[in-house]
């Protein structure tokens, strides 16, 4: 990663976010944009102030940053109109590879999740967004869950939580659903569930195989910590209960998957997860 774009509101807890964005670009080596959208006021003097007093701010929390020391950081107050609309064209402008933002205050309820900042950023934008609910404890991420469908998204959201923390413990978690027959249709299901079941777990033992050999390759030949798990159940309890249970502190999906009979991570589960997130969230688009 060359580019990390932390955008914050400087509301309560968006320490976590910046913290959590500080130890990703130290870890890194990548140069670190905070950008803050200022109210979109008309009187150029006030601008101007705020402008500078929000700069400083951040500054100041910077220099406070343990391990600040050599850290690239570029500071920057924007004013104009929607913030959704400022950081996805400064994320644009930088070609960030990352952006963080903190959680948007609205947890539990995903109709009111809907149309916040974060959740604006993560359907319109192009790039991975890291959604930070915790405060960061220690170093890099330590165990990170990837709910995968083997489709793009979410073999690109794997593929980005290991470049943020290649040192992690990787579980992949594959759900699953078949039809339920009932009477005398019930032993089409049980043979039914018995080859999904195999399919289904072949293909997740080659994506494994896969995604094994590209950590490989992309990382000097180290070895990935990584595992799978088959779930038969609907995907939005299956990484959930699975994160919670390992004491996850990321879930990574795909913003979009496949559609059809069996539809994968669809935009509806990513803003699930993210409307009451257990832990942080990594979303990456197709």
């Amino acid at each position: 990663m060359k580019n990390i774009l932390l955008a914050t509101d400087l509301t309560a807890n968006s320490d976590r976010a910046m913290e959590r964005a500080l130890k990703i670009a130290k870890e890194a080596g990548a140069k670190l944009h905070i950008v803050h959208v200022l109210p979109g006021y008309k009187e150029k003097k006030l601008v101007s102030t705020l402008k500078e007093d929000t700069e400083d701010l951040i500054r100041g929390y910077i220099y406070d940053y343990k391990d600040s020391q050599g850290l690239n950081v570029v500071i920057n107050a924007l004013q104009g109109g929607e913030a959704y609309a400022e950081i996805l064209g400064y994320a644009r402008k930088i070609k960030a590879d990352l952006i963080v933002m903190g959680t948007h205050g609205k947890t539990g309820i995903r109709d009111l999740f809907a149309g916040t900042t974060v959740e604006r950023v993560a359907r319109k934008g192009a790039w991975p967004v890291l959604m930070v609910r915790n405060k960061p404890t220690g170093g890099s991420y330590q165990s990170i869950v990837a709910g995968v469908d083997f489709s793009p998204g979410s073999r690109a959201a794997l593929r980005t939580a290991m470049e943020i923390s290649p040192k992690a413990v990787f579980s992949v978690v594959h759900a699953y659903s078949i039809p339920v027959y009932a009477g005398e249709m019930s032993y089409v299901y049980i043979e039914s569930r018995a080859v999904m079941e195999d399919e289904q777990q072949k293909m997740l033992n080659a994506f494994l195989k896969t995604e094994a050999a590209h950590f490989k390759k992309e990382h000097n030949g180290a070895t990935s910590r990584i595992s799978g798990k088959l779930a038969q159940e609907p995907i939005y309890p299956a990484i959930v209960q699975h994160a919670k249970k390992s004491k996850a502190d990321v879930i990574a999906i795909g913003a979009h998957g496949r559609v059809g009979p069996m539809p994968g991570l669809l935009g509806g589960v990513a803003q699930d997860i993210l409307a009451e997130p257990p832990c942080d969230v990594l979303v990456v688009r197709d």
